[in-house]
């Protein structure tokens, strides 16, 4: 029987999964069926799910989880059914019953003396964009990169009570100063403010530049806040320069827009987006 530690951290990483498939089905049902249809990833969520039951030897667990992936694949909308919270916020069917699973799993472990957050920090950062775009609070949006550095840094030192701010390194990254480091989860992370096109070219290079650097026997994880005034670039747009830059999975690129997406009732093709091939909104610069 495989150790309960690699079994914890299969369920850590397929709750990351399970963020990804997520965001993934929150653009889809926003805008249509102009990006990547999630079915994809909803249903490697239910694949790893299999994997890990039967890693642990939960044979009857196992065939729940087979029966409600079979019943769920053969449904008339699969894995893109939708259903809506108390708040009229849609959801995903599928991804609501792997959760399910997974906290079932979760109640065989023993929980840990120490604290522990139940949330991942990326999906901490985009929850937290609609707390640092509310003007009942703020009064105003973020105007700056520092307003942006500060509002999040003061939400998260309450959850991470060992962040640091502008961090000290020991041993300097190139010309990376960092605006927040977290220690406990070895991660630093740096803030862009983006109120123009015609600034993205020079925060593209600006961020791969920065990336050039990053090495450190300190700090394992380093996470870019990009706030925009508007809608510029998508987050995909950001991860897929980086991919194609060939810059080094631990670091990651988080857009947070002063525009909250809305959800929406029903599916509507969106007739504001133009994806045919040439268009210069696909390009960076």
């Amino acid at each position: 029987m495989i150790e309960i530690s690699i079994i914890k951290e299969s369920i850590r990483n397929l709750n990351n999964e399970i963020d990804s498939a997520n965001r993934q089905f929150e653009q889809w049902n926003i805008t249509g069926e102009d990006i990547d249809d999630p079915s994809w990833l909803i249903e490697v969520c239910f694949f790893k799910l299999l994997a890990i039951s039967e890693a642990f030897e939960l044979t009857e667990f196992r065939k729940m989880v087979e029966s409600k992936y079979i019943e769920i694949k053969e449904s008339k909308q699969g894995f893109l059914e939708i259903e809506r919270d108390l708040e009229g916020d849609a959801y995903s069917v599928a991804l609501s019953r792997v959760r399910q699973f997974i906290r079932t799993l979760e109640s065989f472990f023993p929980k840990e003396d120490r604290t522990k957050v139940t949330k991942d920090l990326l999906q901490i950062i985009r929850d937290i964009h609609y707390v640092i775009t509310d003007r009942a609070i703020f009064h105003t949006a973020p105007s700056d990169e520092n307003d942006v550095h500060i509002r999040i840094e003061g939400i998260l030192k309450c959850v991470f009570p060992d962040l640091k701010h502008k961090p000290v390194l020991t041993k300097p990254i190139k010309s990376f100063e960092p605006d927040t480091g977290i220690p406990s989860l070895e991660t630093l992370i740096e803030y862009k403010f983006l109120s123009s096109r015609e600034a993205i070219s020079a925060m593209a290079d600006e961020v791969l530049a920065d990336t050039r650097g990053y090495v450190s026997k300190d700090w394992n994880r380093f996470l870019y806040v990009i706030y925009e005034t508007h809608r510029f670039r998508t987050e995909k747009e950001w991860q897929e320069l980086l991919k194609q830059s060939g810059v080094s999975e631990n670091t990651t690129i988080v857009v947070l827009s002063g525009e909250p997406p809305k959800s929406r009732r029903k599916k509507l093709k969106p007739h504001h987006l133009d994806t045919s091939p040439g268009r210069e909104e696909k390009r960076y610069g």
